[in-house]
């Protein structure tokens, strides 16, 4: 579906907000004016004029036939800066958009027109700002219209996240590694990996060694500069696709690199049961890993088949007991409501299963069609969102009632019905990094194929970026340019330090 702009200064606003809006129609927008004879196929139409003191927003819509045009104005106030005059303008566009969907489909998308991926971050923000709960909850209401349930959910999160800001330092960082090997491509992942038996044990071993050698260098300018790691994570990819020695090799890189904050939280993403071995597991234990993911997606035999997941429901439950015999571990299990195949009794049996194992965090995906997914690639249709809303709806019913309380969340393009991926845990064992990373809370330093770093605290200035090659391959042959861009990372936290004494010979003259 095209979307025609005269201007692209708001492209991504208007692109972003109809991916989200309706991602079924694979919307695009094209920086030039829509033809003046009539367009037969599904369109849209974006128009803004700014004036001094306001700015309307005008998004023309066909679908199915149909057609429809609506306006969004807002008034700049007086003591305005240049940058939230700007926000203003986005916002005014996104919400142009909305109202155009709304007024064709009939449809009010949960989170109204609440454009970005962090909720929790935006109600963070308001409330950092000076609002009380009450005006916050209020702004959500009539200026992004979101339902309710959601603005209570972006609240509980965000009241999570201010929490951990509050012990955050100006040295602290988190740590990510990542291993881009899976044992077979899930047919729902868009991701850059690669399976193993492609890559080979010879190219799994060289890049185990270039990821080390990365490692130990972003660790000795970490260390030059007197940074402190509150989290570690590896991800993947399955980074249980290493054996247990490789594993072992790249833990102790890690734990050996880095100065940690006493009671870091240091998580390896196990992920597919059918890479997970005692050997592994005790690898890790021994390395200092105290929180790992045992990932079903589902307890249903033919929806891992229909997924691509070449496990069984008895290997979940065969591997998860085996993880419990460690004490060190807290462990996570991901699920994903909207799989093909599924329905609303196999999730919610799906998540009473996770239940009943007991697992410490159980994270809820809404199923996202990515581009270059297999499911995408084969046409597969998403649930309705009234079906996925369905799903979502009884998952939280059963979670709350075994003592499951939300404390992340995030939002992804093409994501059905433009629902969220939500985080629970249960005696308060979150996990921290997913809130750090998520909400931005703090530097993450990444490490390995298509990691990217990014360095800047919450509402600190600019954040600067640091981006990995993308493939395997390619991450081995650049190396040594690899290695000489962690420099920066020893740079901006020794600027760090010149901060942090500055600050305290204010507060010394205070």
């Amino acid at each position: 579906m095209r979307i025609y702009m005269a201007d692209n200064t708001y492209k991504f606003d208007v692109e972003q907000t109809a991916i989200i809006l309706f991602p079924e129609r694979t919307p695009r927008v094209e920086c030039e004016i829509a033809p003046r004879a009539s367009i037969e196929e599904d369109y849209g139409i974006s128009t803004v004029s700014i004036a001094p003191k306001s700015v309307s927003a005008t998004f023309t819509l066909q679908l199915d036939g149909r057609v429809c045009r609506e306006t969004a104005r807002s008034v700049f106030a007086a003591d305005m800066s240049e940058d939230e005059r700007k926000t203003e303008i986005r916002h005014t566009i996104r919400r142009s958009v909305y109202k155009a969907y709304v007024n064709l489909t009939g449809a009010k998308p949960a989170w109204g027109a609440l454009a970005g991926v962090r909720p929790a971050k935006l109600v963070r923000k308001l409330m950092e700002e000076g609002r009380t709960e009450v005006e916050t909850r209020r702004l959500l209401d009539t200026r992004y219209c979101i339902r309710r349930d959601k603005i209570d959910l972006a609240m509980t999160c965000a009241k999570e996240s201010m929490a951990l800001k509050a012990e955050l330092q100006p040295k602290d960082a988190a740590v990510y590694a990542g291993i881009p090997f899976c044992p077979t491509r899930c047919a729902y992942c868009s991701f850059i990996s690669k399976s193993a038996s492609a890559a080979g044990a010879k190219e799994i071993e060289t890049y185990l060694q270039t990821l080390i050698a990365e490692v130990e260098e972003t660790g000795r300018q970490m260390a030059a500069a007197d940074a402190r790691v509150r989290a570690i994570y590896i991800g993947g990819g399955t980074p249980t696709t290493l054996n247990a020695e490789q594993l072992t090799r790249l833990i102790g890189a890690m734990k050996r690199s880095f100065a940690w904050v006493e009671g870091m939280e240091f998580t390896l993403e196990a992920g597919r049961p059918d890479t997970i071995t005692r050997e592994k597991l005790e690898a890790a234990a021994k390395g200092g890993v105290n929180r790992i993911s045992i990932n079903p997606q589902t307890f249903s035999n033919r929806v891992l088949s229909l997924a691509g997941r070449n496990h069984t429901v008895e290997d979940i439950y065969r591997v998860f007991e085996m993880a419990r015999e460690f004490d060190e571990f807290a462990i996570n299990m991901d699920l994903i409501a909207g799989l093909p195949g599924d329905s609303l009794a196999g999730f919610a049996g799906s998540v009473a299963n996770a239940c009943n194992l007991g697992a410490d965090n159980i994270t809820v995906h809404t199923l996202a069609l990515k581009r270059g997914s297999a499911l995408t690639e084969s046409g597969v249709k998403q649930h309705s969102p009234e079906t996925i809303s369905d799903m979502l709806a009884a998952g939280e019913e059963l979670l709350y009632k075994n003592g499951y309380v939300p404390y992340y969340l995030y939002r992804q393009k093409y994501s059905g019905g433009s629902f969220e991926n939500v985080g629970y845990a249960r005696d308060g064992a979150i996990c921290r990094y997913n809130i750090y990373m998520m909400d931005e809370l703090l530097p993450v330093v990444s490490c390995g194929a298509g990691a990217v770093t990014k360095l800047g605290f919450d509402g600190d200035g600019e954040v600067v970026r640091i981006a990995n090659p993308k493939y395997p391959e390619d991450y081995i042959r650049r190396a040594d340019e690899i290695f000489a861009n962690r420099a920066k990372i020893g740079e901006f936290y020794q600027n760090r330090l010149g901060i942090e004494m500055a600050e305290e010979a204010e507060e010394t003259i205070v």
